[in-house]
This record gives structure tokens, sequence and C-alpha cells, in this order.
């Protein structure tokens, strides 16, 4: 029988033989990555001990996260900022202090600051002066609009207004709305703009290159899937663009702009303001799986036949807003 001691020594010649292999098995990834936190801030416990409007999360260097607390606004939406050699992308504008459903907080958020804050740190550890900002939304609706008006007037900023298919095609140059995918460039970085109308008629996803982050907007996050234009065959095309656009291509997250769920099938009620607990933003490119399964699903055949509203583990398809009756829930 072999001692401890020669287990040990066998062990480890065999790790020291096995690593370089394994090193070599495993090669870097081909797109450059990031961190996200642990958790994300809602202003919980206590708006009145809550200063900050937004949390700012540093995913690396060129990419900056921007979480709005629910001491502004009960539906918490996250805003996403990107960085080029020659341009920055900005993705929304933010929600003010009213809601379609929650209750008011009468707190003014400062966008505009909360992101010069992060151009101008930026800029400062890149030794620039300066740097054009592009503004645009993955969809205009008022929770994600609030500081149009101040980057409408901004300098040394191109602005597209929500809800404006024609703004759309002429400033990305897209020809074939809503089929045709075009890339954007930010200067050695370029992102893929792809119409997904159905939550919004001017609904767009944005594809980084550089970090292989899929932006969705409110067509695919943890909670509350509205689908507000009439036909449902609308929204299923556009998952169904998303699906065949990522089969090809690597995706380390798809990240939505807010989060409703707070465990596995369970959101919380529209409106909460402070939330304790809520599952990670992060989703996967089978949770568009997922999603395009449910969207191909109808109440009834024929024209009449509606996308079923029903709830799954990290999301829900619902109906119109605020028509979220789930039949698989209570």
């Amino acid at each position: 029988m072999k001692s401890i001691g020669s287990w040990v020594a066998a062990a480890a010649v065999l790790s020291f033989t096995l690593a370089p292999s394994l090193a070599h098995a495993q090669p870097a990834p081909a797109f450059r990555p990031g961190v996200l936190p642990l958790r994300w801030e809602t202003g919980w416990p206590d708006c009145s001990i809550v200063q900050k409007d937004f949390q700012i999360h540093k995913y690396n260097d060129d990419f900056y996260i921007l979480r709005e607390s629910g001491c502004v606004h009960d539906e918490k939406p996250f805003i996403f900022l990107l960085f080029g050699q020659t341009k920055a992308l900005l993705l929304d504008t933010g929600a003010g202090p009213d809601s379609a459903r929650g209750p008011l907080t009468g707190r003014i958020p400062d966008v505009t600051g909360a992101v010069d804050f992060v151009i101008n740190e930026w800029l400062k550890r890149n030794n620039r002066t300066s740097i054009h900002l592009v503004v645009t939304h993955l969809h205009g609706h008022p929770d994600h609009t609030f500081a149009d008006p101040q980057y409408a007037v901004r300098p040394n900023t191109s602005f597209t207004p929500p809800r404006d298919v024609p703004a759309l095609q002429a400033f990305f140059g897209i020809q074939n709305w809503p089929t045709q995918i075009v890339p954007f460039d930010l200067g050695s970085r370029v992102v893929d703009i792809i119409p997904i109308p159905g939550h919004e008629i001017a609904h767009i996803a944005v594809y980084d290159r550089q970090t292989a982050v899929l932006f969705t907007g409110d067509t695919l996050y943890p909670g509350r899937i509205f689908i507000n234009q009439d036909d449902p065959n609308i929204i299923e095309a556009s998952v169904q663009r998303l699906v065949d656009f990522t089969a090809t291509r690597k995706v380390a997250h798809v990240l939505g702009t807010h989060i409703e769920q707070r465990s596995p099938y369970v959101d919380w009620p529209v409106g909460t303001l402070i939330v304790p607990e809520e599952l990670p933003l992060e989703l996967g490119r089978q949770h568009l799986l997922e999603l395009l399964a449910a969207f191909k699903l109808r109440t009834q055949p024929g024209p009449n036949g509606r996308i079923p509203q029903v709830a799954y583990r990290d999301f829900s398809a619902c109906g119109v807003f605020p028509t979220c009756n789930r039949i698989n829930l209570p």
C-alpha cells in the first residue's frame, strides 16, 4: 500500500504535468472582459439617507453602467456609456420624478451631472480634453428619456430623438427598417445597431463587439416584458433577428434596462420603489432562445391570436402595458 507521502508526490507531479496543457486548452476570450457588481443599489433601506441619484459602476475602463435609484423613480432604469477613440455612446437618459404607475418621489435626478462625471474621469485618465458624445435610446418610453432636453442642446453632441424611426435610419444609415443591421464606429470600437420593434416602434438593440455585450432595452430583462405593438409577429420577428444575429457571435452578457424579478418566477409589484433583494441584471443567449419560444406561442390560431402571458424563471411575457395576467401564476 502506498504511503500518503507518495500519493501527494504523485499528485504534485500530475498537477505540474497537466497545468501547461490545461492552460493551452483555455485561451483568453476573444473579447474584452469586465466586472459586474455583486448587487445593484436600489435606495434600500431608507431614501432619507440615500443622497445619490445613480450608482455608477465601471465594467471596465471604457464601459460604465449607471443605475438610477429607486429613491428617484420606481422603474430604477439602467443607462449605459461606452467609449471609443473618437466618440462616446450614451444609451438612454434616465427617468424623472414622475411615474406611470408608482408613487411620485419629487426627486429630480442629475442625469447630465452623473454622466459628465464619468466622461470627465475618462478624459483625465486618457489625457484628453474632449470627446464627441452620441446620445440615442434603446427605446423611447418616458422612463428612459428624462434628460433628453439637456442632451438635445449639449455642445459636441449628436442626439437622436426618441420614438423616431426616420431619425434613427438617417443617423445610423439604416435603409431597410427593421430588417437591416448596421455597424456604427466609435473609433476602434464598432457596435451593431439592430432594429427590434415590438415593445416600442423605434426599439433597437446594440451589440458591442469589443465586450460581446448585447444591450436589449425593454425587449429582454429580468422582469415583465410588455408587448405594446398590436401585431405579435412584429416582436417575434425582432427576437428571431437577435437569435439569428447571436448564433455566430460571442455573447458575454445580455443586459436589459430594468430588474423587476425578486427571485425565480417572482417579481416585485409594479411601482415598488426600493427593494432589499433582486435577481442579477445579466442574462445570456439562452434567455433569448427562451424568449423566442415564448413569442412563437399564440392564444389561438389566426389573426386574433396573441402571445400568451406566461411567467418564466427570469422574465414574464406580458400584454400591452400595464397588463400582465400570467396564466401560470396564482
